[in-house]
């Protein structure tokens, strides 16, 4: 049961709104003024009902003793314009007298789901802070370090973000830094992964149910994400009649309607906006939001000098999680985690550095503790997952100190020029 404290000059109203609340199943307690609020400790209520024109200080005097308790101001003069200011302060919603006993009751449902789902979604960020690297978006690359730069620059006005690339090189990432890194980083960050709904419930997850009014309407992602970032995953999948909706909702911000919109919107996909675009899977008005702010992230086997960095970014975090001694990576092991092709890119590299040092019983990583298909020079993987040119990379750079250059060519069956050529394609000159 939800407990409420109304505050409230004017007895007779004051006690119409305990009786209701009662009737509907709130536990509540009643106060004249802020003076007579505050004698009750405040972290106990999970909302205050306050009128802003009250004896002795305003309503609005409350919110700064509240702390994490949401608080909905009642204002019966200059509506509007003292909404604004008191929701500026930090009110969660407002009421104007008169009102009816029905858009109360709305108004209150309405601000406990949304501080509910603000406080999950803040458990969560910090959940995941705990659970995973902090930041694994430093880079040695020139293309990652561009790419950085660029995000790092994104405006506070800019709206709407596309980033695009295959899966596992870092989109979600990208977009946390972008979040955290602007004026929106203390509102919340909400992700929306479209492949684990059925589409026929997307437009109920971005913007809630429809019955029960205009209110109950503004329950779904979008309006959670309000002040913050809303992250669509694999924005290709939203059928244009919910891209429409979306680009009219999000076009709806009026800085004098406290209720109004003010949000981000950061697509992911795996294909670039424009390609989606001319093949009518994203309508052009949608698509156009993305023009100025489009990104692509380079897959992890094209930028493969962040791979030790990053490799060795996991294995001191999951060392630590795992209370494990200190372990390093064996040459053989560097060598492996530098050829291989990484079709799971960032992703997967975590998950093999974890199986790592969950299965080395040393104080140092080998090849067959990672589980890529490269043992001691033998190929034990499906040819599909390790190309030729990284069995290439990966021999050469494990036996070329121990073999001279006729010898390497021997065993990998080629002649001394072949192997003096693909060295200056792949750029493995001999050290």
């Amino acid at each position: 049961m939800n407990h409420v404290l109304v505050i409230e000059d004017e007895e007779i109203i004051r006690k119409q709104i305990l009786l209701l609340l009662e009737r509907n199943n709130y536990s509540v307690t009643g106060a004249a003024t802020i003076d007579e609020a505050l004698q009750h400790q405040l972290d106990k209520f999970d909302i205050i009902l306050a009128d802003i024109r009250l004896p002795g200080a305003s309503g609005t005097e409350i919110m700064k003793h509240s702390g994490q308790v949401p608080v909905v101001v009642m204002t019966s003069f200059a509506s509007v314009r003292s909404a604004v200011e008191s929701m500026k302060m930090g009110a969660v919603n407002y009421i104007s007298k008169p009102f009816d006993h029905d858009e109360l009751l709305l108004v209150i449902a309405r601000s406990l789901h949304e501080n509910r789902l603000s406080a999950q979604n803040e458990a969560m960020r910090k959940d995941l802070a705990r659970s995973f690297p902090s930041q694994e978006l430093t880079a040695r690359s020139d293309t990652m370090r561009l790419t950085l730069d660029q995000l790092r620059g994104i405006p506070d006005d800019a709206g709407f973000i596309y980033l695009h690339g295959e899966r596992g090189t870092g989109k979600e990432l990208c977009a946390r830094m972008i979040h955290d890194g602007g004026s929106r980083s203390q509102g919340p960050l909400v992700f929306v992964d479209l492949p684990s709904y059925a589409p026929a419930v997307y437009e109920k997850v971005l913007f809630g149910a429809e019955e029960g009014g205009e209110v109950f309407s503004r329950q779904g992602m979008l309006y959670t994400a309000n002040t913050g970032t809303l992250v669509i995953r694999s924005v290709e999948l939203l059928p244009a009649s919910v891209q429409q909706q979306l680009l009219q909702r999000t076009k709806e911000n009026n800085a004098a309607d406290p209720r109004s919109l003010d949000i981000r919107v950061l697509a992911l996909s795996a294909t670039p906006a424009n390609e989606l675009c001319d093949k009518e899977v994203l309508n052009a008005e949608f698509t156009s939001l993305f023009d100025n702010q489009s990104y692509g992230i380079a897959p992890l086997r094209e930028r493969r000098e962040d791979i030790e960095p990053l490799a060795s970014h996991y294995l001191d975090f999951f060392v630590k999680r795992y209370r494990k001694r200190r372990i390093s990576f064996s040459s053989q092991a560097s060598n492996a985690l530098d050829a291989y092709q990484w079709p799971g890119n960032i992703n997967e590299l975590k998950s093999v550095v974890e199986r790592a040092v969950l299965m080395v019983e040393t104080d140092e990583i080998m090849p067959v503790h990672l589980g890529l298909g490269v043992v001691d020079g033998v190929v034990t993987q499906n040819p599909l997952e390790l190309s030729l040119d990284a069995y290439f990379r990966y021999f050469v750079l494990s036996y070329q100190d121990q073999l001279s250059e006729t010898e390497l060519a021997s065993k990998l069956g080629i002649s001394r020029k072949s192997l003096w050529e693909r060295r200056q394609k792949m750029n493995l000159p001999r050290t």
